[in-house]
């Protein structure tokens, strides 16, 4: 790994621990309702994020750390996830984002394994449906969790459906924004 890349990603996993120490503060000082679960657990994300996404393309960390600030830094520490109506569908809809770029990392992985001729229409079909399943597949540990250990994790059909829409529409987003990108690409001749 570049020294830069690595300087880069300490200064972002600093940043993160730095904005959960502050979303912490502002719990702690306000009448805030969130739990010490909430709060370890999001310390434990940004350590999990930062040991488990250290190999991978740095905009991935980024976006990996992004999540960990909506998802767990101001939806659970600071309860928004309580005091805001559609923050649920906000974060579903980042993680569409997010596992688009998984998607995208797994597809030029696999062409540059196999010495296959990147294919720009293959790899932004592949993130899309990858990132479209994840959300599926999400939603049935939710449904899972809630009959098993009476979790209450999900809100109904509506709540299951809106967050799977969620993702979707984010990892459309990722998609048409990739493809912006290679389009500028190509007419730029590089």
């Amino acid at each position: 790994m570049k020294t830069e890349d690595t300087k880069a990603k300490i200064v972002d996993s600093a940043i993160a621990l730095g904005v959960t120490v502050i979303c912490t503060a502002i719990a702690l000082l306000t009448p805030i309702k969130t739990t010490s679960m909430k709060v370890i657990g999001s310390y434990v994300s940004v350590a999990v994020i930062s040991l488990a996404a250290w190999k991978f393309p740095r905009r991935f960390y980024i976006l990996a750390m992004i999540f960990h600030f909506f998802s767990a830094s101001l939806g659970s520490v600071i309860n928004l996830y309580r005091y805001v109506s559609f923050y649920d569908k906000l974060v579903h809809y980042l993680s569409g984002i997010l596992l688009a770029e998984a998607g995208m990392i797994i597809i030029n992985y696999v062409f540059e394994k196999r010495l296959l001729i990147h294919d720009n229409a293959v790899k932004l079909m592949f993130s899309f449906f990858f990132s479209a399943a994840c959300a599926g597949f999400w939603e049935i540990y939710e449904f899972t969790a809630d009959r098993i250990l009476n979790a209450a994790m999900q809100g109904g059909n509506s709540n299951t459906m809106g967050d799977i829409i969620s993702g979707v529409l984010g990892a459309l987003t990722y998609s048409v924004m990739m493809y912006r990108a290679y389009r500028r690409k190509r007419n730029n001749g590089t």
